[in-house]
């Protein structure tokens, strides 16, 4: 109910699911754009942000500028929906192939294994914010601004690590098989898939250079 609930639920989200996405056979992270790791938060805001100054000096944008908004945002909303597509293949793939999930498990143990260092157990820290989501999901309880803060820490040290560990030679063999298989069993498993994954390329690529020429006109305006 309460806004931070929600804004927790996004940080798990980021956390725990980001190992899965980058794994992914409808390769969500790798094509989709750099932020999709960083869960749902990440994609569109870091798209949204690339307006962001010239919404603040709104009656000096151009027509152009205004024009090409609106094109990053039909472009975005369809790669969003070609990705949701691939994500129920996707998830179909890996119910119907456990040794799919088992290679991701996997992976996803040899990703803590990489993150766990120092004293730092990369499973323990994980339960401890899934605990602290669990006791105020339901909005009944508020936390204190010092736990917030404790929360939003333990978080940027969990992905920091993750990323680090995205970086491992090992991590990155091992999230290529996965994702070759995933892929594979998809394109056998739907006839869709195939178009879809060449949709998904295409739209990924007019995103960064929309992103490109946004970036351009207001270097040279």
């Amino acid at each position: 109910m309460s806004l931070w609930n929600q804004k927790l639920r996004k940080s798990m989200m980021a956390a725990g699911v980001s190992a899965a996405l980058a794994v992914s056979g409808a390769a969500v992270a790798q094509q989709g754009g750099q932020a999709a790791p960083h869960g749902g938060q990440g994609g569109a805001p870091a798209q949204g942000q690339q307006g962001a100054p010239a919404q603040g000096q709104m009656p000096e944008m151009t027509d152009e500028q205004r024009q090409m908004m609106e094109e990053m945002r039909s472009v975005q909303q369809d790669l969003q929906q070609t990705q949701a597509k691939l994500g129920e293949m996707e998830q179909q793939a890996y119910e119907n192939n456990p040794e799919l999930g088992d290679k991701r498990e996997a992976l996803q143990a040899k990703i803590a294994e990489k993150m766990s260092s120092g004293g730092y157990d990369a499973e323990k820290e994980f339960e401890e914010m899934k605990a602290t989501m669990s006791k105020y999901e339901g909005g009944e309880q508020q936390p204190s601004e010092d736990e917030v803060e404790a929360f939003r820490e333990q978080q940027q040290e969990f992905q920091q690590r993750q990323q680090q560990a995205f970086q491992d030679e090992e991590v990155q063999g091992m999230a290529q098989d996965l994702r070759g298989d995933v892929e594979q069993v998809m394109k056998e498993n739907n006839p869709e898939a195939k178009e879809l994954f060449s949709k998904m390329e295409k739209q990924s690529e007019e995103m960064e250079q929309l992103r490109e020429k946004a970036m351009e006109t207001r270097q040279g305006g």
